[in-house]
């Protein structure tokens, strides 16, 4: 007789939701290093600009203005990609959150599991033993 766990098709669906919040954690964590790498690239740029700006002496007013527009620029973006990366951040710590509980449910119907085929294997044992023991009977009053 083989073990046939009783609540596997919800241990199934747990495992799956444990599986789906795992994507939807690793989607949200990807794209919270995609902003970050942009912000990076973003502050080089304007250290870059500054490093235009100290690199000749003499500019012209439309050169100045110019630049001053390109640093109002970066900066916008930044300010940007700084609101996007907060909601990013919150975005993962629930994903992480949910993560974590499912996490934890799958933990428990699997030890249910675990624990299920344990009493079944012990009870399997036993039944072996009772009719191991019942053969060394009839085979004793069988001698005698």
């Amino acid at each position: 007789m083989a073990f046939k766990f009783s609540f596997q098709k919800v241990l199934d669906v747990k495992e799956k939701e444990k599986e789906f919040a795992q994507q939807e954690f690793g989607t949200a964590k990807t794209r919270q290093l995609e902003l970050e790498e942009q912000l990076n690239e973003l502050e080089l740029q304007k250290q870059q600009i500054f490093l235009k700006y100290d690199e000749t002496n003499r500019k012209t007013v439309s050169e100045l203005v110019e630049m001053q527009h390109d640093i109002e620029h970066v900066n916008r973006k930044m300010k940007q990609l700084e609101v996007k990366s907060q909601q990013v951040q919150v975005e993962v710590e629930t994903k992480q959150q949910v993560l974590i509980s499912k996490l934890q449910e799958a933990k428990m119907w699997n030890q249910w599991k675990q624990k299920s085929f344990a009493a079944f294997q012990k009870d399997m044992q036993q039944k072996e033993q009772a009719m191991l023991d019942e053969m060394a009977v009839l085979r004793y009053s069988h001698k005698v």
